[in-house]
């Protein structure tokens, strides 16, 4: 009985680490239409090598190789950096501001679904 019931409790354990693993390395939800809009000005961009993924700052070039399984959350914040910086929520309007705080793009938020992704993502 217990040869049978072994290598089935060591596969379930082996299943659960790989599930919370894969879990652990998803990045955070984000609201698809406000991030699409905000894409073109985020400075930050994953670029794909033979070796992994890096990410890729368009500022000054700098490129950054963090573990595979932190990849995404490196780039989560990263953005949230650059979020607190140059945007700016008014009610339903949000404002990017270029690197001299001029005003570059004004997103009008079409519901409080998007609203909450700005406040709980970009903490502003």
């Amino acid at each position: 009985m217990l040869k049978i019931l072994l290598p089935i409790a060591l596969a379930a354990g082996l299943l659960f680490f790989f599930y919370q693993s894969y879990q652990e390395s998803k990045p955070e939800a984000k609201n698809s239409r406000v991030y699409t809009e905000l894409q073109e000005f985020i400075p930050y961009s994953l670029e794909k090598r033979f070796g992994g993924l890096t990410i890729l700052s368009t500022k000054n070039d700098i490129k950054e190789k963090p573990p595979a399984s932190q990849i995404f959350h490196r780039l989560d914040a990263l953005e949230k950096l650059w979020g607190k910086t140059h945007l700016k929520l008014d009610g339903n309007s949000l404002t990017v501001l270029g690197d001299d705080n001029k005003t570059v793009k004004t997103i009008t938020l079409q519901n409080e679904s998007e609203i909450a992704y700005i406040k709980n993502f970009f903490g502003l």
